[in-house]
């Protein structure tokens, strides 16, 4: 991956990840689980630009596919792209704000919402959290 070509979204807008009935014999090879993982971890501490893909990523831990691996891949790609990004935090405080979002059912497995809030002060986020 570290000569991958970086992409600048971490999910595609058009995809639409279901579940399959299990996961194929060659498909356990691959370290989904550890990857998605490993991805949750930087959406929950350093990176809530990811956390909606992730999200949804994670909901396929035990029924993931080759089409998931390439999901979970993208993330990658666009952190690499964007590895330059972080959270700054300035001395001086600036406003309080706050951001929400649903999608009302939108998932066309279980009909069930995705949710998520952020809320930054001074332009830095400082709480955010997506979940279905």
């Amino acid at each position: 991956m570290m000569e991958c070509k970086p992409v600048t979204t971490p999910m595609d807008s058009g995809t639409k990840l279901v579940k399959t009935s299990g996961v194929k014999e060659e498909d356990q090879q691959l370290p989904y689980r550890e990857l998605v993982g490993a991805l949750t971890y930087l959406s929950t501490m350093t990176r809530p630009d990811i956390a909606f893909a992730v999200r949804n990523l994670s909901q396929f831990n035990n029924c993931y596919s080759t089409e998931h691996w390439k999901g979970a891949k993208r993330v990658l790609r666009y952190l690499k792209g964007t590895s330059n990004l972080g959270l700054v935090y300035k001395s001086k405080s600036g406003n309080l704000e706050g951001f929400v979002d649903a999608d009302w059912g939108n998932n066309i497995e279980d009909r069930k919402s995705y949710s998520g809030y952020l809320f930054s002060l001074g332009g830095s986020a400082i709480s955010w959290y997506s979940r279905k």
